[in-house]
């Protein structure tokens, strides 16, 4: 088993899509995004992966900040053979 996290990144309120190239077709992975502080929401709208021709994965997230006020998310992951 792996473990990855992100540092923490910074989203105003509202919907943002980003990108995290972690993944691949041949292990099962699951990923997260949660708030780094306290007093903070957020909330994962659509999770999709894409691949190219060199099969590089990339996980796409819409993350939705559910109050006002800027915040830092951090994104996990966690990969099983």
């Amino acid at each position: 088993m792996a473990f990855i996290q992100s540092e923490p990144v910074l989203q105003a309120s509202g919907d943002t899509h980003w990108e995290w190239d972690y993944g691949d077709r041949d292990n099962y992975w699951g990923f997260s995004v949660r708030p780094y502080q306290a007093n903070d929401a957020c909330e994962t709208i659509r999770t999709w992966v894409t691949s190219d021709n060199n099969l590089t994965q990339i996980t796409h997230f819409m993350v939705r900040k559910l109050d006002s006020d800027p915040g830092l998310l951090r994104f996990t992951a966690i990969r099983l053979p």
